[in-house]
């Protein structure tokens, strides 16, 4: 017997309440003292020589592919199953993206779609989505001994290892983010790391250039971060997610066309982190190592509650660690996963369509299909809620509401994939 549906005030929210008022004073007093904080914490976690803060991921990437001085117009490998302001950052830096396959399983890039594609490659960026670890050996065996540059994007990967190492440490360059919605939320900032010991002359020069965001800017972005978790309250956001506005919360940013790339091109100038957010950036890592062991026990008790599903959720990696910032559950189908998000929602757990526009997005940049796996990723694949604060009956519940949203057949996903190749 199913048990009976949450009313809107128990909602869980897609991600977790992270930025109170207590931030918001402790923002506030090194707004005035004109001081940030946390740059030794990053340097000793990461043993780092070379590294930034910065106002956000997709400005460290620009950044890196400056610093790589690569000619105008490179070929820079990227998953199609991606956030597109990676692909906005490639192509404001003035290079060109070529979209790559992703493996259903992890998440990360196709080995074999990587080799067939090798040759073309100036640099690749290696993202971990949802914090699994990419499995960097062989992604760099598939690159048949050529040498390029490899990025890796952290961007939901802190704390995630591969063969015993943080990612982040294995790649040219790497980075990591703080802002909302992120493993240690800040606000916003990222840091810019760079392990080639090649680049560091470079990124220097880089560096010095930075500038930094006015008082008023970093007060106003502080209010507006403090404004926004509010509405991650479950109360505040199960009415928010009842009401009308309900629906426009899968809404994404339209993609720039080439003129607007252009107008931002010039007026996008990479600055330092916001004072207000590098003093919160060390005390939300310690928070999140120490939520790490419960977030992995959420998500065994979610893959054992829908084993007997048609759901898929990934296997714990050989090759590394998990962070499990993110747990991402895939239907057999696109229809399935709509009408399933309905159900979650009608029984107050809320879910995110992760990067389900990519392929839409990935066309303003020159995608033209050949990425059936990463479009179908698109498609059928949702986060649920994996947040410290629940307790293992709402995790139960969670995973009961899995189980009643999954459809009793197996969609033809492999017809869907090989039809998707053979229009490609």
């Amino acid at each position: 017997m199913p048990t009976n549906a949450w009313p809107f005030w128990k909602t869980v929210p897609r991600f977790d309440r992270e930025y109170s008022a207590k931030d918001l004073l402790r923002a506030g007093r090194s707004w005035l003292r004109k001081n940030g904080a946390g740059r030794p914490e990053i340097e000793h976690l990461f043993a780092l020589d070379h590294c930034q803060f910065l106002r956000s991921g997709r400005e460290c990437l620009y950044l890196i592919l400056k610093i790589l001085n690569l000619r105008p117009k490179s070929i820079i490998g990227v998953p199609l199953y991606c956030c597109a302001s990676v692909f906005e950052a490639i192509a404001v830096a003035g290079h060109v993206p070529f979209f790559l396959d992703v493996d259903l399983d992890s998440y990360s890039l196709d080995e074999e779609f990587l080799r067939r594609h090798a040759q073309r490659l100036d640099a690749l960026v290696v993202v971990h989505t949802f914090g699994y670890p990419g499995n960097l050996k062989r992604l760099q065996s598939c690159l048949a001994g050529r040498n390029i540059p490899i990025i890796e994007d952290c961007a939901h990967a802190l704390f995630t290892e591969f063969d015993g190492r943080l990612a982040g440490t294995w790649g040219d360059a790497s980075f990591l983010t703080f802002g909302m919605h992120k493993p240690a939320a800040a606000g916003g900032g990222a840091v810019l790391i760079i392990n080639n010991p090649d680049l560091a002359s470079a990124a220097k020069r880089e560096f010095i250039r930075l500038g930094r965001e006015s008082s008023g800017q970093e007060l106003r972005h502080s209010l507006i971060c403090w404004a926004r978790s509010l509405a991650y309250h479950r109360v505040t956001y199960g009415a928010l997610l009842a009401s009308p506005l309900g629906r426009y919360r899968d809404e994404e940013r339209g993609v720039p066309d080439g003129d607007e790339l252009v107008k931002i091109e010039q007026n996008w100038s990479p600055a330092k982190i916001r004072s207000v957010d590098q003093v919160l950036v060390a005390g939300r890592i310690h928070e999140f190592r120490r939520k790490m062991f419960v977030l992995a026990e959420n998500t065994q008790k979610l893959r054992d509650g829908i084993a007997e599903s048609s759901l898929a959720l990934p296997e714990e990696p050989a090759h590394g660690k998990w962070n499990h910032f993110m747990v991402p559950v895939r239907y057999p189908s696109g229809k399935d996963r709509e009408s399933g998000r309905r159900l979650l929602t009608r029984r107050g757990v809320d879910t995110s369509p992760l990067y389900q526009n990519c392929a839409r997005n990935a066309r303003w940049f020159g995608y033209q299909g050949g990425c059936p796996q990463a479009e179908l990723a698109g498609q059928t694949v949702c986060t649920v809620p994996n947040h410290v604060w629940l307790s293992d009956a709402e995790i139960a519940y969670i995973a009961e509401s899995l189980r009643m949203s999954a459809p009793v057949h197996q969609a033809p996903e492999i017809e869907y994939l090989q039809k998707s190749a053979a229009h490609s």
